[in-house]
């Protein structure tokens, strides 16, 4: 087997686990509050990558690298944060799809910050997956809250495209495992601070949280860490992004099958425009790429 076909396949192996961490952590949401879980989740994920980090003692202490990885930390700690609170309100399922649209926001927030541009597909893509959000959250307005989580979670989208660019601006100017390492700590540290500014949290230990924050911080946070900075060196990034159109799509069925969630017409529908319109956005730029590669240069 060549590394590229390996590769792709661990990554397909994360995808799933990134998939499956919704409705699992859907659950856990009974017995413990967001900032909690998402303290003692990322605490764990940092506390694996120290063996590895400290090993590089002069990338670790530089200021640079602690600013920027503070930053992206910082930003990855909003989408979470904002993710796992719409997790209370909305299906593990919704919470997948809307999330994947991430993937439709980078290019054109990149076009905002990294000042690059964006073709037609691309705007076409946009509008398709926004149309889907719009048939999904019709069939939200008709459930309690379930469209606050759908809100929060559109904006978690937000922050992780925001999040994603800032690594695209600056991830070459410093070591990826302490980079990592960087993020996950601000998200735990961040946290835990947090905590005590929330009403009424709630953390109740069992089997089931315990085996959430463990699986998570370990499959979910710091060997996809790994396995992604390993990959990208073997897979195009391109045919990557296509590979993680099947985030939301293992959501979805992993929500089903997993927990019992019903999926309504309406988030079938809009779910469905919504992976096509992020399917079409990477498989673009797969295409452009191996015409680039193919292509004699003058």
């Amino acid at each position: 087997m060549n590394n590229k076909l390996l590769y792709s396949l661990l990554l397909l192996v994360t995808t799933f686990f990134w998939g499956v961490t919704f409705p699992l952590i859907k659950v856990s949401l009974e017995y413990i509050s967001p900032l909690p879980f998402l303290a003692f989740r990322f605490s764990v994920a940092a506390a694996i990558l120290i063996p590895i980090v400290i090993r590089k003692k002069s990338d670790l202490i530089k200021k640079g690298n602690i600013i920027y990885g503070f930053w992206a930390g910082f930003y990855l700690m909003i989408g979470y944060v904002l993710q796992t609170i719409g997790l209370d309100y909305t299906s593990a399922a919704a919470s997948g799809l809307i999330t994947g649209l991430y993937v439709v926001m980078l290019p054109l927030l990149s076009v905002v910050y990294l000042k690059i541009s964006v073709g037609r597909v691309v705007v076409f893509s946009s509008i398709l997956a926004f149309s889907g959000l719009i048939i999904m959250s019709v069939g939200s307005f008709s459930g309690r809250l379930a469209w606050v989580g759908d809100l929060l979670t559109f904006l978690c989208a937000l922050a992780y495209a925001f999040q994603l660019a800032y690594l695209s601006k600056h991830s070459y100017k410093i070591d990826t495992y302490v980079f990592s390492f960087y993020q996950l700590l601000i998200v735990g540290i961040f946290s835990f601070a947090l905590i005590p500014f929330m009403p009424d949290e709630m953390i109740r230990f069992n089997s089931i949280v315990i085996f959430s924050i463990v699986f998570t911080a370990i499959f979910a946070s710091t060997l996809a860490i790994f396995i992604m900075t390993r990959a990208l060196s073997y897979v195009e990034p391109a045919f990557a992004g296509i590979i993680f159109v099947g985030e939301p799509i293992f959501a979805a069925i992993s929500s089903v099958l997993f927990i019992g969630e019903k999926l309504s017409l309406y988030t079938i529908t809009g779910g469905a425009i919504m992976v096509i319109a992020i399917f079409i956005v990477t498989g673009s730029k797969y295409i452009t790429e191996r015409h680039n590669q193919i292509t004699p240069h003058s």
